[in-house]
């Protein structure tokens, strides 16, 4: 019983393959294989999700963020009457000692 409920997915997988190596859309595909669109979309959607990174995000080491824009980053109102403006991120330690 267990190899004929395989059947259907070895066969959609091996569908699946010939479709994304096709270049055809997945209608026009169907059609020239005599099958139908919402059995194979079906599959072909738990195959593209299968094939999906396990991991959503990837660790990135940045050294120094450059701007390159006339945009300031970041404003910090200190009174009414000033404020300070950032066009690129200070030194934590800078930060640091400016509110100690």
């Amino acid at each position: 019983m267990r190899k004929e409920q395989n059947k259907p997915h070895q066969r959609y997988h091996q569908l699946y393959l010939r479709w994304k190596s096709s270049g055809k859309g997945a209608r026009v595909f169907c059609e020239q294989e005599s099958i139908k669109y919402s059995t194979f979309w079906y599959w072909a959607k738990k195959f593209k999700t299968s094939a999906l990174p396990k991991h959503e995000f990837i660790e990135m080491k940045v050294d120094k963020i450059e701007v390159k824009s006339s945009q300031p980053l970041a404003e910090l109102r200190l009174t009414d009457k000033g404020a300070l403006i950032f066009y690129e991120l200070p030194e934590p330690e800078w930060v640091k000692a400016l509110l100690s």
